[in-house]
């Protein structure tokens, strides 16, 4: 299961920041060391100095009057130990602890080194301060050394880091407090949207409003919106079929159920097979209603609208073409393609299919004996065209747009067809983005006109002509 986005959140927020707080701590420690020897060595300095101030030479000789504050203005507090040289550069020593150890680089005149060192087994900080002396018929550099344990130093160096450390804590307490809040608020808008979604689950018609929710997340809202709109579509298209299928087929199967129990009855074997007949007529009618029907559904709005690869609507025309030439042979129908020897866009094969079905179907559906069917399909830049002409009794112009509506039977019809072959090839032409006009033929007759583009738009709706 998911990690809450909350935790998430959180999560990323605060453990990037677990190194970080390491790394402070160390800082924290270091600097604590660092102001803590900043404290003492100015003490460490000011008692060389004070030192140095008491050298004299009285008649050739160093006279050292080593004062005692020099060497009590040290904290008492944790009993640290003080040691002093003074000698020369060269390493002897005049006065002090004569194993004090020089530093690594010895100071200029007048400038003081400080320096950490071990002596007798313990840790110490010192200072040497370089005095210039003309001594012995020459210049001289005298080092005053004052060195002291680290108790002193390690104890304000612990408490300047426990106190360092106590605010970064509080101040990082405050800061996950703050974090907290602020993704708390962050995250109010998509609790918002959650609430109206299950205030209004089932509601296909619901729509959010983008403009509640922060700049990151309103293409998330967005595509939200456009997802439901497309779900009432789909639900809008469902309940219409169902009501369609539902109204449609009622009649006919009951006409059917009638037919059964009529024949029933019949007593003369003559009446019954010609019942038996009108029976056979009645039950095709009701599966071309259904096959109908189930073609409509195929071509209106959904899912499958996305599934679309590159065709060829030539060679698809003149496979639909052959399929009929049997029918048309039957009825002494010249049918035949024309055109281009290819025609490639990109489509949902299956539904074209069935698009040339029903014009062809309804070419040798109504055109009477002896007539002619000629079916084509150009190549024209950026978008193909289909034509289906035939000369069998045409269309009124009058009834043109209207034999686009679900279960419209015109004149020339006689009565016969389900009324929705033209409804689903307009759906399937305005499910591929293009366009499709009705006009007459050169000789009569009626002539389809199709345009469909090589690239159709996602979600493009065609006009009908």
């Amino acid at each position: 299961m998911k990690q809450s986005l909350r935790r998430q959140l959180v999560q990323w927020v605060v453990i990037p920041l677990l190194p970080l707080a390491a790394a402070t701590a160390w800082l924290a420690q270091d600097n604590a060391r660092q102001a803590a020897n900043a404290a003492f060595d100015r003490t460490l300095q000011a008692s060389a100095r004070s030192i140095a101030e008491r050298i004299t030479l009285q008649d050739g000789e160093l006279v050292v009057d080593l004062p005692v504050a020099a060497l009590e203005m040290f904290d008492p507090h944790f009993q640290d130990r003080v040691f002093y040289r003074i000698g020369f550069a060269s390493g002897s020593t005049i006065t002090g602890d004569s194993e004090l150890p020089l530093p690594g680089t010895l100071p200029a005149a007048g400038d003081v080194v400080f320096y950490d060192a071990g002596f007798r087994g313990e840790e110490i900080r010192s200072v040497a301060l370089g005095v210039p002396l003309f001594y012995a018929g020459g210049q001289r550099l005298l080092l005053v050394q004052v060195g002291e344990t680290t108790l002193s130093r390690q104890a304000l160096a612990r408490q300047l880091f426990r106190e360092s450390l106590a605010q970064q804590w509080l101040i990082g307490a405050v800061a996950a407090l703050l974090v907290a809040v602020g993704i708390n608020r962050a995250l109010r808008p998509l609790q918002r949207v959650r609430g109206i979604l299950r205030e209004r689950a089932g509601d296909p018609s619901l729509q959010l409003e983008v403009d509640s929710v922060q700049r990151e997340l309103q293409p998330l809202v967005s595509a939200l919106n456009a997802a439901l709109a497309e779900l009432e579509q789909q639900l809008s298209v469902q309940k219409r079929f169902i009501a369609d299928a539902a109204h449609q087929l009622r009649t006919p199967l009951t006409l059917l159920k009638t037919q059964a129990e009529v024949t029933l009855r019949l007593q003369d074997p003559a009446e019954q097979r010609e019942g038996l007949a009108a029976l056979v007529r009645a039950t095709d009618q009701v599966i071309r209603l259904a096959n109908q029907l189930l073609a409509l559904s195929r071509a209106e709005p959904g899912p499958n609208r996305h599934d679309t690869r590159e065709l060829d609507l030539a060679e698809l025309a003149r496979t639909v073409t052959l399929d009929f030439v049997t029918v048309a042979l039957g009825k002494a129908l010249d049918l035949g393609y024309e055109g281009d020897e290819h025609a490639m866009l990109h489509g949902q094969p299956l539904l074209l299919r069935e698009m040339l079905s029903n014009l062809v179907d309804n070419a040798v559906r109504y055109t009477p004996a002896g007539g002619e069917i000629t079916v084509s399909t150009y190549a024209r830049g950026d978008e193909v065209e289909l034509i289906v002409t035939d000369t069998g009794p045409g269309i009124p112009v009058e009834e043109r747009p209207l034999v686009f509506e679900r279960f419209y039977r015109g004149q020339q019809t006689g009565g016969d067809g389900c009324g929705l072959g033209l409804a689903i090839v307009r759906e399937i032409v305005r499910g591929h983005g293009g366009q499709i006009h009705l006009d007459s033929g050169s000789v009569g007759g009626l002539r389809v006109v199709i345009t469909l583009p090589c690239q159709p738009a996602h979600g493009g709706r065609g006009t009908t002509g």
